[in-house]
């Protein structure tokens, strides 16, 4: 299945952006005066990859290449992040904007029978569109995020966030650019990249509004607890009945905050993936095992439910010997 009647063609490719370094073709879609940049690559069941927060779609590169032939891989940029502009005069981003413009998003391309890989800020933001449309969401692939207050399960990031959000640190990295350097380096989504990957991570950054409003979504994680209650809610009721998958990096903070323990109590039969040595971005460690893991997930746990469906056959697990998988 193709894009939606609401997309438009293909977009011009940054000058920063060789093809190389993202072998995608770039798209639009106007969704209520905002633009916002996509990929729209493969065919088949559908794979909406969801990040929100201080990066971009270009995390999720290396494991929609390797799933594009089996899959419709979607993945967009929000607004004022990325190759998505800002919108003039919009103000600091919150999750419940995220969630409604994700919510135009999804109806604008028609996607249908979706599942979804989300990331970080990502997670709650997805998981309030999918309970505005629940009908619409097949699957919930989870990768280093969640979907409930932070304060009381999981005190030490709540404050990690809080610093990262604050005001301080927004002026420090609209100066210098620090978050998106330190994600690009080794303990962030450029552990393997080489300068020139970097520098194409790095692009968007360019933009002191981009950086700006990089540490915006981190902030609400902390400020807004009525929407992650919202979201909470919608987990326990529904959405409770989603096939859910559970990617962790095995050295990643998240682990030790108890972020898989939290996901468990609210889904018992989730499978759950943890990669030896990964961080917070597995997705980059070792896309090749992330890829095959969401593929035999989809084939054995999402498949049934989505029967009727016409779908080529998803590949086989081919273990990469650097994750393990728990019941």
């Amino acid at each position: 299945m193709g894009a939606g009647s609401g997309a438009a063609g293909p977009t011009v490719r940054p000058a920063w952006l060789p093809r190389h370094q993202f072998p995608f073709t770039g798209r639009s879609v106007d969704l209520g005066g905002e633009t916002v940049h996509y990929i729209d690559e493969g065919a088949g069941p559908a794979l909406l990859f969801v990040h929100a927060g201080p990066a971009w779609s270009f995390i999720f590169r290396d494991v929609i290449a390797a799933l594009r032939a089996d899959f419709r891989c979607v993945a967009l940029d929000f607004p004022g992040s990325g190759l998505s502009p800002a919108r003039p005069g919009e103000g600091r981003p919150t999750m419940a904007g995220a969630a409604r413009l994700l919510e135009r998003f999804v109806e604008a391309l028609d996607l249908d029978g979706v599942t979804l890989v989300v990331h970080d800020v990502g997670g709650p933001v997805a998981l309030a569109a999918a309970a505005g449309q629940p009908g619409r969401v097949a699957a919930l692939a989870v990768t280093e995020a969640f979907g409930w207050p932070l304060g009381r399960e999981n005190p030490a990031v709540a404050r990690a966030l809080r610093v990262a959000g604050s005001r301080p640190v927004r002026w420090l990295n609209t100066a210098t650019n620090v978050i998106a350097r330190l994600t690009a380096g080794r303990h962030g989504a450029g552990r393997h990249l080489d300068a020139d990957g970097r520098a194409a991570f790095l692009g968007p950054y360019r933009d002191r509004g981009v950086r700006r409003r990089a540490t915006g979504l981190l902030a609400d994680a902390t400020r807004d607890s009525a929407f992650l209650r919202s979201v909470d809610a919608a987990l326990r009721g529904d959405l409770a009945d989603l096939p859910v998958l559970l990617v962790f990096g095995g050295a990643s903070p998240t682990v030790k905050a108890g972020f898989p323990e939290g996901w468990r109590r609210r889904f018992p039969a989730a499978s759950l993936f943890v990669l030896e040595g990964g961080h917070h971005f597995p997705m980059t460690d070792d896309p090749v095992a992330v890829a095959d893991v969401i593929a035999a997930w989809w084939a054995s746990a999402v498949r049934p439910a989505v029967a009727g469906q016409e779908t080529r056959p998803a590949p086989a697990l081919r273990p990469s010997g650097r994750g393990r998988r728990r019941a």
